[in-house]
């Protein structure tokens, strides 16, 4: 037991040997002062760093921004909205001008005439090119890409990355490449927006950024006119090729505005002029105002009379619902019907029911796999009123592809006059 005692004292007494020998050990190790001049001095570097490094990023921003926000421009090309016109609206007689005794012979008459009509058609005729379709496909004597079709064509809007030319399809029917010539001679290359084989239009497009400045400067955007308010005896411009000479300014009246041309699934009316015309002529025809009020399609109307050497126009506000379709790139919709308006003064006196009379049915086209056949008269398309065909192109075209609809007619049975039907049909997209 004290052998115990003893060795806990000397264990005790070496412990605090130990503990003397390593005293500095325990010493408390307080914390540096903070110096706050100093953190106050890297604060104020630091936030310094941050605003210089924003401003130069802002700068880069700023520098690039307009590329970029060009580039998605020109990946996603903006809406073409095209303003309709009033179908209802009255048309309006010109003016008799007052009658003036001078000394003024008739050529000078004339020529005063032409002069003025030269001095409407300056700002048009600037918006006015060439379209050229190309073969992808060498000429062996010289070269060059064969040339596969030619018509004028006009730039009708401007946005921010392209230009849109309204032309004719058979320019630009089954092409590789497209060549437009602006009005100062300038050629640079176009690519086809979208075209219609049933009116022979297309719209083509120019990129901005492939055209000089000089050449921007030098042409102009035409304003599309309002065709309802024209009647017999308005004095027209017509510009382009109207006699297959490109360039040319010929000025005349309408003669006719009643007659209409039958394509598919639409109708539009044609004006007639006695401005003198080739077959192979195109361009557009302008209004006393200067806008484009109709677009020179020879290869319509009747070719058995004495119009058929006038120029012939397609009116323009029938057609423009189409032209913001093809500048949109947007589907047409398609059933296969070509007809023309039964109105209740031919029903009376014909005995056929009012609606749209069907002509004929396209071979294999969604209104012959539903049924429709020729003397069949449509009054109605999905319980909504189409006893015309401006009214029928208008709802078919509202509607999406592979939509079933349901057309109201009336079919003839004979002897026993018309029944009432409904056929089903499936609509396509060209």
């Amino acid at each position: 037991m004290k052998e115990d005692k003893k060795m806990t004292s000397k264990k005790r007494k070496s412990s605090e040997t130990e503990e003397k020998k390593f005293h500095f050990i325990k010493e408390t190790i307080k914390d540096k002062p903070i110096d706050k001049k100093k953190v106050l001095t890297h604060v104020g570097v630091v936030a310094a760093a941050g605003i210089i490094f924003g401003i130069a990023a802002a700068m880069a921003f700023a520098a690039i921004a307009p590329g970029l926000l060009q580039r998605s421009v020109e990946g996603q090309p903006s809406k073409v909205d095209i303003p309709q016109d009033d179908p209802e609206v009255t048309p309006t007689a010109t003016p008799t001008p007052e009658v003036q005794m001078t000394e003024e012979s008739a050529m000078e008459q004339y020529e005063r005439l032409y002069q003025e009509a030269l001095q409407i058609s300056e700002e048009p005729r600037k918006a006015i090119v060439s379209v050229v379709g190309q073969e992808d496909a060498e000429d062996l004597l010289d070269n060059t890409l064969l040339t596969s079709g030619q018509a004028m064509g006009i730039i009708f809007v401007e946005n921010s990355g392209s230009y849109y030319i309204l032309t004719q399809y058979s320019a630009v029917k089954n092409v590789e490449s497209v060549q437009v010539t602006f009005s100062n001679g300038t050629i640079v290359k176009g690519s086809v927006r979208k075209s219609d084989s049933r009116t022979n239009l297309a719209v083509v497009t120019v990129r901005k950024k492939n055209v000089d400045e000089k050449t921007k400067e030098a042409i102009c955007v035409a304003e599309l006119g309002n065709s309802y308010s024209l009647m017999q005896g308005k004095p027209v411009i017509a510009i382009g090729s109207p006699s297959g000479y490109n360039d040319s300014v010929y000025f005349g009246t309408i003669t006719s505005v009643s007659n209409k041309v039958a394509v598919t699934d639409t109708e539009y009316n044609l004006l007639i002029t006695d401005i003198p015309g080739s077959e192979k002529g195109s361009g557009f025809l302008l209004d006393t105002d200067g806008e484009v009020i109709g677009l020179i399609a020879q290869n319509y109307g009747n070719d058995s009379d004495e119009s058929k050497t006038m120029v012939r126009a397609l009116a323009v506000s029938q057609l423009k619902p189409l032209i913001e379709t093809l500048s949109n790139a947007e589907t047409i919709q398609y059933l296969g019907v070509r007809g023309q308006d039964i109105s209740e003064s031919v029903s009376e006196s014909m005995q056929v029911p009012e609606g749209v009379y069907v002509e004929s049915v396209e071979e294999d086209s969604p209104a012959m796999k539903a049924g429709l056949q020729s003397g069949d008269v449509i009054q109605e398309l999905d319980g909504e009123e189409a006893k015309t065909m401006q009214q029928y192109s208008t709802l078919l075209q509202n509607c999406k592809e592979g939509q079933k609809i349901r057309l109201t007619l009336m079919r003839s049975k004979g002897a026993e006059g018309y029944a009432q039907m409904t056929v089903e049909a499936e609509v396509q997209s060209r």
